[in-house]
């Protein structure tokens, strides 16, 4: 009985060692770091995708169009629970090019935007330090940066209640394509 009792206390701690989450110091100024439990984020990333459509017509014919470029917006929602993190996924329907969203920090969701939720999943430790280094890799915005047009193609706001960080991200640093692939 000892036995067993002492195997589940050692469970028990290692779970609770394993799931806690110790940021290096170059991470620990992050939003995310700073979360407590019960705590939430929201990650809006607006990007361009270049898109090739495919229409079926009631005859059966197929008609495929050029590729165009779209810009998507994706919401990601961080919960931390106790020492936990998880995700829920949303995107936006695409808008052709310029996506006015992002018009500084005073953005405002609104129902037209039309999130639809794609998926709820865990976080692991590598994919929370992940998130912590993308707002480190991203760097402020100027005035002329808010739009999201072909020459400034990725952008994100981190959003916690009323504080809010945006970001320009060099390169192809899609938080879906990172965390879910």
């Amino acid at each position: 009985m000892r036995f067993l009792l002492y195997t589940f206390c050692l469970f028990i701690c290692f779970e609770t060692q394993a799931q806690h989450i110790l940021f290096p110091d170059h991470l620990r100024n992050t939003m995310i770091a700073k979360m407590n439990g019960n705590d939430s984020l929201v990650f809006y990333q607006c990007h361009v995708e270049e898109v090739v459509q495919q229409i079926s017509t009631a005859s059966g014919q197929t008609l495929t169009s050029n590729p165009e470029k779209y810009s998507l917006t994706e919401k990601f929602i961080v919960t931390k629970k106790d020492s936990s993190y998880s995700v829920r996924h949303y995107v936006s329907s695409m808008l052709v090019l310029p996506n006015r969203r992002f018009s500084g920090l005073k953005i405002r969701e609104k129902p037209y935007w039309n999130f639809k939720k794609i998926k709820e999943e865990s976080l692991s430790e590598k994919d929370v330090k992940l998130l912590a280094a993308l707002e480190l890799k991203g760097k402020e915005p100027n005035e002329y940066d808010f739009a999201i047009s072909k020459y400034n193609t990725n952008q994100i706001v981190i959003k916690k209640k009323k504080d809010f960080r945006q970001f320009n991200i060099d390169g192809k640093y899609i938080i879906s394509k990172l965390i879910f692939d």
